[in-house]
């Protein structure tokens, strides 16, 4: 048991949820305990690999030993994106043989007001992204425990509405695991509580906007109208006025792009990596992607080694790259014919890993 609280203290940031693992005497696995490691964002590249090399040297499960070699080799190729900015946004690469869920036990519940602990947490460098877990509930913590899919279904929803003093606005919602959260408390003086503990009288403890009385007098943004439109709509639904679709799911109302909202909706998303100014980012619609090219296309280059991209979206990017140098160096517009040549010139062609 030792060893346990040893693994608890070592790998769970979040002071509470360590709390809570070490009071109900909670004991990973050792398939859990690899997967956890070898998908942690917040420990170093040589940590990582070291605590690995050892641990499979302690197990007599082959099985699992040939798949944290396979993590090992892979954590190895993408040691490039091990650096600073990357561990501090959590960009760091899943792993592609230990990624089955793994239920994290904690004792987070609605209205609990958080911050992401994103960043180095050995230090005072924390993110300061602070938000509240709305409509979270003991069904919802019922449902996690015998969910059957991967280490990315993160089983806490946080919206996140500053970062540090800065208001993140009405769709910043962050799906995290519940090792890098803690509860934090806010000076009755703050003036992001306010806004908070509204934000908790909002939701009602048994769901249903309509039985919520004395609701605080505040004027509302768009999320909180769209949610009272389309509090019972479990299959997505477009709202024509505000151009967002909306979906009640199990783990609470969610609102924004087509692409995101089907992703909440079926548990399957799409993720396009790319690289800008050297540090690994991502996106969760190929549009997005287009915006990041368009907006800086000189430092932003794909990643392809997770074969996310089609040949076909690999080549749109490389003639939207070609397109901008031809105008910068030209400081003119693309005739028909010389766009018609770009169009040729990458027709058939695949790219290598960045471009």
């Amino acid at each position: 048991m030792e060893m346990e609280k040893d693994f608890i203290d070592e790998f769970i940031p979040s002071k509470d949820t360590r709390a809570y693992l070490h009071s109900i005497h909670h004991e990973f696995t050792d398939f859990e305990k690899a997967t956890i490691v070898a998908n942690h964002i917040m420990i170093s590249y040589e940590k990582k690999v070291k605590w690995l090399e050892q641990f499979m040297d302690e197990i007599t499960d082959n099985s699992l030993r040939n798949r944290i070699l396979k993590a090992i080799s892979q954590i190895r190729e993408d040691k490039q994106y091990y650096n600073e900015r990357n561990i501090a946004s959590g960009n760091i690469p899943y792993s592609e043989s230990l990624f089955e869920f793994v239920f994290i036990p904690h004792n987070f519940r609605h209205g609990d007001i958080v911050r992401s602990l994103y960043g180095n947490w050995n230090t005072t460098m924390f993110s300061e992204k602070i938000g509240i877990i709305l409509s979270y509930f003991d069904d919802d913590y019922e449902f996690y425990k015998n969910l059957r899919g991967d280490y990315s279904d993160a089983q806490i929803c946080v919206d996140i509405k500053f970062d540090g003093v800065a208001y993140q606005g009405e769709f910043a919602h962050e799906h995290i695991n519940p090792i890098y959260i803690e509860r934090m408390s806010l000076n009755e003086k703050d003036e992001r509580i306010a806004y908070l503990k509204y934000l908790t009288n909002l939701y009602s403890k048994n769901r249903h906007m309509s039985e919520v009385e004395n609701k605080p007098e505040y004027a509302g943004g768009t999320d909180d109208l769209l949610e009272q439109r389309y509090l019972g709509e479990y299959i997505p639904v477009y709202d024509d006025t505000s151009g967002i679709w909306c979906v009640q799911t199990g783990h609470g109302f969610e609102s924004g792009t087509v692409d995101y909202i089907a992703a909440e909706f079926s548990g399957t998303g799409l993720i396009y990596h790319f690289m800008r100014n050297g540090q690994l980012d991502h996106a969760h619609g190929f549009d997005s992607v287009l915006e990041e090219v368009l907006q800086d296309p000189e430092n932003v280059d794909i990643v392809t080694d997770y074969d996310e991209y089609s040949e076909q979206e690999i080549n749109m990017v490389r003639g939207i790259k070609r397109a901008a140098m031809f105008v910068q160096s030209h400081r003119r517009p693309m005739t028909s014919a010389e766009l018609r040549e770009n169009r040729s010139d990458i027709e058939g062609k695949i790219m290598g890993k960045t471009l």
